[in-house]
């Protein structure tokens, strides 16, 4: 799927080179998101990083208006 991030957010992340977490600025704009195998929605960051949510922090985050889904 496809979201929008509507303003620059700060977003705790894992890093792909050393999988520890991290804060990651994720700028406004456009990405890709996955459903991962625990249940959980991941963002992906040009490939080196990746936020995972909850479907109740994903939902929050829509409804504030910080996401928008683009594509499912």
């Amino acid at each position: 799927m496809r979201i929008e991030i509507t303003k620059g957010l700060v977003l705790s992340a894992y890093t792909t080179t050393r999988n520890n977490l991290t804060e990651i600025l994720f700028p406004a704009g456009e990405y890709l998101a996955n459903l991962t195998p625990e249940g959980k929605i991941e963002i992906l960051n040009a490939g080196a990083s990746k936020a995972q949510f909850s479907f109740s922090q994903f939902r929050e985050k829509l409804s504030l208006g910080e996401f928008v889904l683009i594509e499912a």
